[in-house]
């Protein structure tokens, strides 16, 4: 039996979840149990741990799933949501998601990435893939444009750290980071941190 706990803030949208996993159940091993079905991210210890916990992170942050996996670490989590924000996708992976999918396109195959995502395996909507890659190959023109500095400094940018933090991070001056932003934004052909941070995570 696979237990499943699903946190989803549109009603509907748990009652949907939740017809999909009846109508696929199966018996025996593969038969799926839901233990909560609740709408907001509010999850603690005291609740009984899911082996899947499906989550919809739209209309909330992503560190939902970084709060989930503090509560329940043996819990394969996956995204079931209407959001497909390249940005968003990665951070979800970041805090514990192994996968990723979309409503629109993906529901009907919730079973599957449920059995997937149980045997250590990881399903994401195809679409999603596809920006993941199309991401990664722009990713490497900058790695090829910047130097290894270059990229530390502007990657410091994007996790929102301020000149001076990043001159301690690296342990460079102040004025050697101004430098370093000014060849980064000369190089992008670009003049802003809004800029920047559109161009190297888009």
């Amino acid at each position: 039996m696979i237990t499943v706990g699903i946190i989803d803030r549109d009603e509907r949208a748990r009652q949907e979840t939740q017809r999909i996993l009846n109508e696929k159940n199966e018996v025996g091993a593969n038969r799926i149990e839901v233990l909560f079905d609740i709408g907001s991210g509010r999850v603690d210890r005291a609740m009984l741990a899911p082996d899947i916990l499906i989550v919809d992170i739209e209309n909330q942050e992503p560190l939902i799933v970084e709060h989930a996996k503090n509560a329940f670490p043996k819990t394969e989590i996956i995204i079931l949501t209407e959001v497909a924000d390249v940005r968003t996708v990665r951070n979800c992976f970041r805090y514990g998601a192994v996968s990723y999918l979309l409503k629109k396109t993906c529901l009907e195959s919730l079973m599957s990435a449920i059995k997937i995502t149980i045997n250590d395996g990881s399903f994401v909507s195809p679409s999603i893939n596809r920006a993941l890659i199309e991401q990664s190959f722009k990713s490497k023109k900058y790695e090829d444009l910047l130097t290894a500095r270059e990229l530390q400094i502007a990657n410091g940018i994007i996790e929102g750290l301020s000149y001076k933090m990043i001159a301690q991070k690296y342990t460079i001056s102040l004025d050697t980071v101004r430098i370093y932003i000014k060849r980064i934004y000369r190089k992008l052909q670009i003049n802003s941190k809004g800029e920047l941070i559109a161009q190297l995570t888009a």
